[in-house]
């Protein structure tokens, strides 16, 4: 049955626009792929969504398209035998759906059900329907749905359909679903697949791009325009993707709201009546300084006038006892709109909504065109990057996988590793380095751990570890650090290049996909320069906008951008596991002494004594030392180096090591003795596993030693102490 939201039987009240401003958007997409016209009721007591959509889909190809693929995402939480549940089972992440799995039978499943499927003016194909399984050998998942057409799609043509569906809402799992009366409805609409010509993102042959939904993976879709209706009870806060063109209060106590976006390749939504809604203007001409427009112009190399951002209206959807959080959501979510905006070009759309989701909810943190989730702990620390980075980051994927459409499923990299690089420099920019903190009861403490003393489990049972470390001043905590962890403990279990649902396990998945490509793209700038690798990044971000580029496609831009091959760095980085370490691993220096031991003079042996020559040497004006030092690749990586020899006598030397080789030696005969040196004193090289060896002290130096020793030996004092007040 169609559902009209807006049928004869709903009262005409009217309550008018909701914005002072004017929609100013304009399309930018000259013909869209798809087209919903969506209609969409929320059941809060059955947890269930009915709906009805009439899609328009072209075939943008040459190709003559005999069905249609839809991905049905909902069904991933139908049972245990989806996909996604068994490679949770499979990579032993059962652990984060524990107290999911705890959860009755009645409230936990999701599904959607297309209870019918008909081209519109023509034949019902709800019996063409049937579900596949492209990716693995589970006939029992239910994510992926092939529909048979009567007759193909020709090259150009358009079909338009008529959809009726249900959607059954699970318990918040996997960024979807609902807690009590918060839901959150993503991928929850049977949504159609992507058709992918020959030669688009390196396809030999035209077809369907339709993956299940795995346990690792998120999503790839196509570019159009939604024009939804959703229908929710009054008393509910309802916020969206897209723009709000009017709401409709209905006699049976709900209310429609109209929203609708262009250029967009997902939808999303959410409803509670908890939420406290705010909304602010971004006004970039007071948000951005006219300095500053010109300093990342000259930056960048931009004109002015192409440097200049739009307006936009932030709605910010807080949870209850939260408001005191909004300055701090906003100047975030604001920091993003300036600092991507001026490097990677302006943020498009009119609007955006940021949605705080319960504590601990399994519904964040999540990116949708114009719409995102975050969510804060119960007592942030003030110098924490704790709403500021997960809401920087949320917002920044509006740039990564939503106006550049990478494939989410097939090259996860290519939109969270950009967005953790991107968002590590808009903090770094903005806030500078965040605070670490210790936590007790929960209460934010600033300081840093050097020591956690274990405590026996009787009678401390539940009491975790005590942490020793310098309290009460701010202890700075580089972005780059956990990133470098998570790399440095999994670098070798993938290659980063690599399917989402075919690296070894979860940690992998983030570790590449997050971090190492994060670590990876600062250590292309390093070698590229940080002027030319912004001058790479706009120029992809804005020819691949509302386009779905793959990696070779970032791999042209920087060749071109930069003027360089640097074919050699992706060949290392990005597809294979390899790990650089550059190390100094020795530093002689030795007197030349001149003449010791036996030397032919006029036909006859003669003797030099040593201990003469080391008697003229220590007595010379004159002196001169032969050093060298002795550069290593441990790892397998292979990436050009510097090399900095520093002698006693304060000069520098130098070196470019081309890092091809297992080792080095530079030689040196200078009246100074080698003091240190360093490999990659820069730290261009992001990715090497280890900067403790990179640089090397001819003579050994207690002081850092002591200085760790005392406040080692102080720590341990107050501890005791501690203990001897309890005793």
């Amino acid at each position: 049955m169609r559902i009209r939201i807006l049928g004869g039987f709903l009262a005409a009240v009217m309550i008018g626009a909701l914005s002072a401003r004017a929609q100013t958007y304009k399309s930018h997409i000259e013909h869209p792929i798809v087209r919903y016209k969506m209609s969409a009721k929320l059941d809060p007591a059955s947890k269930t969504v009915t709906g009805h959509y009439t899609l328009t889909w072209w075939n943008h190809s040459d190709d003559s398209i005999p069905d249609l693929y839809f991905h049905l995402y909902l069904n991933a939480f139908k049972n245990l035998d989806s996909t996604f549940f068994r490679e949770q089972a499979e990579r032993r992440r059962h652990e984060e759906l524990e107290s999911w799995m705890k959860r009755r039978d009645e409230d936990k499943w999701g599904w959607v059900q297309v209870n019918k499927l008909q081209i519109v003016g023509g034949p019902d194909l709800t019996g063409a329907m049937a579900f596949v399984h492209p990716d693995d050998d589970n006939a029992k998942d239910e994510t992926v749905m092939r529909v048979a057409l009567p007759q193909p799609i020709p090259p150009q043509g358009t079909i338009e359909l008529a959809v009726d569906f249900t959607s059954k809402l699970p318990w918040a799992v996997a960024r979807s679903g609902y807690e009590g009366d918060y839901f959150l409805m993503a991928q929850w609409f049977p949504k159609i697949g992507v058709y992918e010509a020959a030669g688009e993102r390196g396809r030999k042959q035209g077809g369907w791009n339709c993956h299940q939904y795995h346990s690792n993976t998120e999503f790839y879709a196509d570019y159009g325009v939604y024009d939804v209706e959703l229908t929710a009870p009054s008393d509910y806060v309802v916020g969206a993707t897209g723009y709000r063109r009017g709401e409709q209060r209905n006699p049976d106590g709900t209310t429609t709201y109209h929203q609708y976006q262009e250029d967009v390749h997902d939808f999303a939504w959410t409803a509670s009546p908890r939420f406290t809604k705010l909304t602010r203007t971004f006004d970039w001409g007071k948000e951005v300084r006219s300095d500053e427009l010109l300093k990342w112009g000259r930056f960048l190399e931009v004109p002015a006038e192409q440097m200049a951002l739009r307006d936009v209206s932030v709605t910010l959807l807080l949870r209850p006892g939260h408001r005191n959080l909004a300055d701090r959501y906003f100047g975030a979510l604001f920091n993003g709109l300036k600092y991507f905006g001026l490097w990677y070009g302006e943020y498009p759309y009119d609007t955006l909504t940021a949605v705080e989701t319960p504590r601990n909810s399994a519904t964040c943190c999540m990116e949708y065109p114009t719409f995102i989730t975050v969510s804060s702990g119960f007592w942030p620390g003030a110098h924490a990057f704790s709403p500021e980075g997960v809401t920087v980051h949320e917002f920044g994927h509006q740039f990564w996988y939503g106006l550049v459409g990478n494939n989410e499923f097939e090259e996860a990299y290519l939109d969270e590793g950009f967005d953790t690089y991107s968002t590590g420099k808009v903090l770094e920019t903005a806030y500078g380095a965040a605070c670490s903190y210790q936590r007790a009861f929960g209460i934010p403490v600033p300081g840093y751990a050097w020591l956690s003393v274990p405590l026996p489990r009787f009678p401390f049972g539940g009491v975790r570890s005590i942490p020793l470390g310098p309290y009460f001043s701010c202890v700075q905590s580089p972005e780059r650090t956990a990133d470098r962890r998570g790399y440095l403990k999994q670098a070798k279990d993938d290659d980063l290049v690599r399917f989402g649902w075919e690296y070894l396990d979860g940690a992998s998945y983030s570790v590449n996909s997050y971090g190492r490509t994060g670590l990876t793209l600062r250590t292309l700038e390093s070698y590229l320069g940080a002027e030319t690798m912004g001058r790479v990044m706009r120029t992809y971000q804005l020819r691949w906008r509302y386009r779905h580029p793959d990696l070779q496609d970032f791999i042209d831009v920087v060749n071109e951008v930069s003027g360089r091959d640097m074919n050699w760095f992706f060949r290392q980085f990005f597809y294979n596991s390899d790990v650089a370490d550059y190390a100094v691993s020795e530093i002689t220096s030795e007197p030349i002494l001149g003449k010791a031991g036996v030397y032919e003079e006029g036909g006859k042996e003669r003797i030099y004594p040593q201990k003469q020559a080391r008697e003229a040497f220590e007595k010379s004006a004159n002196k001169r030392y032969r050093s060298t030092v002795v550069v290593r690749r441990w790892g397998e990586a292979l990436a050009p180096v510097d090399v900095v020899v520093r002698f006693e006598n304060g000069e520098t030397v130098r070196e470019r090591w081309d890092g091809q080789y297992r080792w080095a030696k530079y030689t040196y005969e200078r009246p100074s003795k080698v003091k240190w040196a360093e490999v990659d004193s820069a730290r261009k090289l992001a990715l090497d596993a280890n900067f403790t060896n990179n640089s090397y002290t001819r003579e050994k130096d207690n002081r850092a030693a002591a200085k760790w020793y005392v406040r080692w030996i102080f720590w341990l004092e107050n501890l005791f102490f501690a203990a001897g007040f309890f005793s």
